[in-house]
């Protein structure tokens, strides 16, 4: 499925517009491409009771003057339902915020097109240095108060050009040394102004969230800026675990643990994370119709059982108990049977089985720390010799057909086939399995075999043996598997799974020796750049974290500390390609830029890949209808929000 990056589009046009199915800015422009006119609003009972007992005003002071009409995947659906899902508490939070987010603009369900959200229409001019963005008027929070372009401004000046809430700038809030200009036009019309041209601002709009601003008639109680710091003082001693104002503001503005967080959202909180059944609420101001004038979204609850063992998620899917779900199903299906399991049970669970495209370029591919604290296995992490003596050595097809059903392609950590800036030779770069020419590497590095011929020995005589840490049984199936793989070549490691956030914290201390995530955000790697360059975002990866210190001030123009990690010199080129590519003016101008970055990464192998551009299945009850057959998924997508969930409805009998 093609994957296209539009940049040359989105500086040369004002909208790009769905039609067939899919998202229309008004109910105007849907009524002259379909003939179809809106009459009359309709709202779920739930709504209605609560409008009878006066909780709320009638719909049609709650919708915006020209809402999103959403054309329904199969059909326009019933109000009503619970949809059920299951979660894995505070640490999985991310799957919450793909089925509820609010955007000025959307991503197609390729990831190639913007659809209007809250931004009705927009404006680029001047080759990419001024965006303008129109919203849509009448839009209310959750708890009915307006929302205007001020709730924007607010979330730029207060949150993230505040140091403290945002000590990290995100890339967009300074292009070519100057700082972003953030206008107000009027209560509807919000621009942003660059001090050069910044073609990739599209890209970051339809990623982040953020864009959409915060509730500043709520926030503002929390901040310094507006409120006497003795009263925030006083709200801080009422919350469990705050020691400074931005702790509070950071827990009120949290859309999973705050309850009483205004949201623009889909659905909100309604329960606390830590209860055994997380549960949302339909939002009764949601912005968004059907061609039949239906508030969405259909469903009234979703509701997540707290789980923590992917064997009971896996019970939980093909026993029919989960309603419709692919975070954490598409992972599992990976597994060993799984995907067999999932389908052989789908007459009595009463589901279906949704073969979605997984934007991978890898699935699991693994880093070596290259600050290793050991200066020996640090010599040996940064040799390239043995980086692709590793890829070598491992038995990719092996992979694909025991985890993955044969359903995964054997292939480096690389950009997928469908992205603009696909690489075939760094799609294949030491991607074939030659454990022979692995061996030649290693003998070339010096690194002799022990005394039975069982295992290497690093330089200074102890066996070449080291941890790779890795979170979730799918990475744990696949480097139990390249263990076996790599004892023939003489390297030994052992396999650490631990949750998540060790990991994370692991990666910022730099104890590790080699960790393991996705090669995800291998369809549109401009919109979120973390894994291709580094140390230009606020998360760093694995296989730069150490050096991330001395980037960032490199990018500030800063002198880097005297104890900061120097990287490599392909590394800062890196880096200076990324500033020549957020300036740039033309698509084939980039792309010129990006010929040299997978040309760096080819060669340098610092993502050791395995297999990829699999399928992520997800499972879906035969009565929960406008779920998309195909999807292509991606963090960057924020799937499964691409399917827009909003006109997902359980069909009554």
């Amino acid at each position: 499925m093609k994957v296209r990056l539009l940049l040359m589009l989105v500086l040369t046009m004002a909208v790009v517009w769905a039609f067939g199915w899919g998202v229309y800015a008004t109910p105007a422009e849907m009524e002259k491409l379909t003939g179809k006119k809106i009459t009359q609003y309709k709202e779920s009972p739930m709504l209605t009771e609560l409008v009878k007992q006066g909780k709320l005003p009638p719909v049609e002071q709650r919708l915006p003057e020209e809402p999103l009409v959403v054309i329904p995947h199969e059909e326009v659906g019933q109000f009503g339902g619970t949809w059920r899902r299951v979660w894995k508490g505070l640490a999985d939070q991310w799957g919450i915020y793909k089925i509820v987010e609010p955007h000025l603009v959307y991503w197609d369900m390729e990831g190639g097109s913007f659809l209007p959200g809250l931004a009705k229409a927009w404006d680029i001019l001047e080759n990419g240095r001024i965006y303008i963005f129109y919203l849509r008027k009448g839009v209310k929070w959750s708890d009915g108060h307006p929302y205007t372009a001020d709730d924007i401004l607010f979330w730029v000046e207060d949150i993230v050009g505040n140091d403290e809430l945002t000590p990290t700038k995100p890339e967009w809030f300074k292009i070519g040394g100057v700082q972003t200009k953030v206008t107000k036009i009027d209560d509807y019309t919000i621009k942003f102004e660059f001090g050069k041209p910044y073609a990739l601002f599209m890209l970051q709009v339809a990623y982040s969230t953020g864009f959409t601003g915060a509730p500043k008639h709520y926030l503002k109680q929390f901040h310094p800026k507006y409120t006497p710091m003795e009263k925030i003082q006083e709200e801080m001693r009422k919350v469990a675990g705050v020691n400074t104002w931005v702790d509070l503001f950071n827990q009120k503005n949290n859309i999973v643990r705050n309850v009483e967080l205004p949201v623009l959202g889909t659905w909100k909180a309604i329960t606390d994370p830590s209860e055994p059944f997380y549960v949302l609420e339909r939002n009764p101001y949601f912005w968004a119709v059907d061609i039949e004038g239906n508030q969405l979204p259909y469903i009234d609850y979703i509701r997540h059982e707290y789980v923590t063992d992917n064997e009971i998620i896996l019970l939980r899917a093909v026993s029919g108990q989960i309603d419709m779900q692919w975070r954490h199903i598409g992972g599992l299906a990976s597994g060993a049977g799984n995907y067999t399991l999932l389908k052989e049970n789908e007459k009595k669970g009463d589901y279906r089985v949704l073969n979605w495209i997984a934007a991978n370029g890898s699935v699991s591919r693994v880093s070596l720390n290259p600050a290793h604290p050991d200066p020996v296995l640090r010599q040996v992490f940064n040799d390239v010799r043995f980086r692709r003596a590793l890829s070598l050595a491992i038995n990719r097809e092996e992979i694909s057909e025991v985890l993955f059903n044969g359903m995964a392609k054997p292939r480096q950590a690389s950009f997928v086939s469908g992205s603009a800036y696909y690489d075939p030779e760094w799609e294949k770069a030491y991607a074939d399995y030659d454990p022979d020419q692995a061996n030649k590497l290693l003998d070339e590095m010096g690194l002799k075999w022990d005394a039975k011929h069982e295992y290497r020995l690093l330089p200074d005589g102890r066996p070449l043996r080291f941890t790779v840490e890795v979170t979730g049984q799918m990475h744990a199936d696949i480097w139990t598997m390249v263990k076996e793989h790599w004892k023939k070549i003489g390297v030994w490691i052992e396999v650490n799974n631990i949750e998540r956030s060790l990991l994370e914290t692991r990666m910022g201390t730099g104890e590790y020796d080699a960790a393991v995530w996705a090669f995800d955000r291998a369809a549109q790697p401009l919109a979120s750049p973390m894994l291709t360059f580094p140390g230009v975002t606020v998360y760093s990866d694995w296989w730069y974290a150490p050096w991330t210190t001395w980037i960032q001030a490199y990018l500030k123009g800063e002198t880097p500390p005297a104890d900061a990690e120097v990287p490599p010199e392909d590394v800062i080129r890196l880096v200076d390609l990324w500033l020549k590519i957020q300036t740039a003016t033309s698509d084939e101008e980039i792309k010129e830029y990006m010929r040299e970055v997978t040309k760096i990464h080819r060669e340098n192998l610092w993502l050791i890949g395995t297999v990829g551009e699999d399928l992520s299945p997800a499972v879906v009850k035969n009565n929960f209808r406008n779920v998309p057959e195909k999807i292509v998924t991606d963090d960057v997508l924020r799937s499964p929000l691409n399917a827009m969930p909003m006109q997902f409805f359980i069909k009554q009998k």
